[in-house]
């Protein structure tokens, strides 16, 4: 199963382009990958009928949000990339505690989800949606990641120029 499960976020993440930074593209990008994952979610939690009442609305409420804070890391990646010839160090310290805010609205609505999860099912199904998650997150940040310069890149390739 978790094979399969890998194999399909791995080809979504191919046919998606990894990140777009258009607005109109990210868009797309969220409200596609809404519905794929929400296939995925479903095949990894392989909940019961009874669960599934129960688990469903709650993911449906738990993906809305975390929707919003991709949107909103997305822009931050794109403030990121904008700037990236001209990066300040007060720009570089904005966009970083920009992201630690991120990180750590994501981390609180995991908590929360978690804790609403565990109460409606058990601890053993809140984990498991955490894994996912969790999987889902470092798996898209790695592909943004992989995309996106480091600090100082540009300006090593220009001085070698």
């Amino acid at each position: 199963m978790k094979k399969q499960f890998v194999s399909l976020l791995g080809l979504f993440m191919l046919l998606s382009g990894a990140p777009a930074f258009a607005q109109e593209e990210i868009k797309e990008i969220q409200k596609e990958w809404g519905k794929d994952k929400k296939e995925l979610v479903g095949m990894a939690m392989d909940l019961s009928a009874s669960d599934s009442v129960k688990f469903w609305p709650l993911y449906d409420k738990y993906e809305k949000e975390r929707q919003k804070l991709g949107r909103e890391r997305l822009r931050i990646y794109s403030d990121y990339a904008d700037n990236l010839e001209s990066l300040t160090n007060t720009k570089t310290d904005e966009i970083i505690n920009r992201l630690f805010k991120n990180d750590a609205a994501l981390t609180k609505l995991h908590q929360q989800y978690y804790t609403s999860i565990k109460t409606k099912l058990n601890a053993k199904q809140a984990a498991k949606f955490l894994q996912i998650e969790t999987y889902f997150n470092t798996a898209i940040r790695s592909a943004v990641q992989d995309e996106l310069p480091y600090i100082g890149e540009l300006d090593s390739m220009k001085s070698k120029q």
